[in-house]
């Protein structure tokens, strides 16, 4: 009779010789901590006035930091799929979101609006019969529908930014991110400095009054002016500074966008002006703040390289 073998399996010693794969540590990258950083700020503001804030406002300042927080760290590392467009994209909505809660807390931090100050130094600037005339210069309806309409497309020019790099899976998008995630901070930042509503209500009140109704101007203004819960959001001009640092962005990364993207962009920043939205001096801000706004995410975040021409950009799946 045959006796029967047993097999022993001997264990192996391969975990023993080389260690186990180390977890990639999730880390946020620096337009992330950023914007936690400046969420926090508004947070601390709006908790130190609760009889000013309300409940709810506070509480999803709060709450939109803490799953900002656990979704960037969650999607740290994704390279492809929607993994990789929600990372990239996790900013898009909060940008806008601190925007519309700035309005409630900037007179918590500075009372006062510097219109006063702004409408003289843009006098010493032009002087008093140069901003007169420029201020009731008149516009034909066509220019001011245009001018309207390419001031309404700040709202999207990040948008079309990042997802065109997004799709062509641009190794640096991250570093175009946080070069106008900066940006905007740095121009929210402002606000809280030097508050003011505009030429708007202040020297060119009758000018933006009467301006022509054309087909889709007036239609535009009324409910940009609706929408925008902000209203002390002239100095700096941050329509200037977002629209700089943007195509600044896109001529370095990809020049067909930036081609594209350059009338929109020139009319959007003359539009500032000449639809009586910022002073001069708000524009003539802009660009350095821009520069330092750029300059910062640089030492942060890595520096945003030209693509080198002829090279193909990395696609993923």
């Amino acid at each position: 009779m045959r006796s029967a073998t047993i097999e022993v399996r001997r264990p192996s010693i391969d975990t023993i010789l080389e260690p186990l794969p180390t977890p990639r540590k999730a880390r946020l990258r620096a337009a992330e901590v950023a914007t936690l950083v400046f969420l926090a700020f508004l947070a601390i503001v709006a908790w130190s006035h609760p009889a000013a804030v309300p409940l709810s406002t506070r509480t999803s300042l709060l709450a939109l930091g803490f799953l900002f927080t656990v979704a960037a760290l969650a999607l740290n590392g994704a390279v492809g799929g929607w993994r990789y467009w929600t990372r990239e994209l996790l900013l898009l909505p909060v940008v806008p979101y601190m925007f519309l809660n700035l309005g409630a807390l900037i007179p918590l931090v500075n009372p006062f609006t510097h219109d006063d100050m702004l409408v003289d130094w843009d006098r010493r600037l032009l002087g008093p019969e140069t901003q007169a005339a420029l201020y009731n210069l008149p516009l034909p309806w066509w220019l001011s529908d245009l001018l309207t309409a390419a001031y309404s497309t700040f709202f999207f020019a990040p948008i079309v930014l990042v997802v065109t790099l997004g799709r062509r899976r641009d190794p640096l998008l991250p570093r175009v991110t946080a070069a106008v995630l900066f940006t905007f901070l740095v121009s929210y930042a402002g606000y809280f400095v030097v508050p003011a509503y505009g030429p708007r209500t202040t020297v060119a009140q009758e000018r933006y009054a009467t301006l022509p109704a054309g087909v889709v101007g007036a239609p535009l203004r009324d409910l940009l002016d609706h929408w925008e819960r902000t209203k002390t959001d002239a100095f700096p001009s941050g329509h200037t500074m977002v629209t700089v640092a943007i195509l600044f962005c896109a001529r370095r990364r990809y020049r067909a966008l930036y081609n594209a993207m350059l009338p929109v962009g020139a009319l959007l920043i003359a539009a500032t002006i000449l639809l009586t939205y910022h002073y001069v001096v708000d524009v003539i801000a802009a660009v350095p703040l821009v520069v330092a706004s750029v300059l910062l995410a640089r030492f942060l975040a890595g520096r945003v390289s030209p693509h080198p021409p002829g090279e193909p950009a990395a696609k993923g799946s």
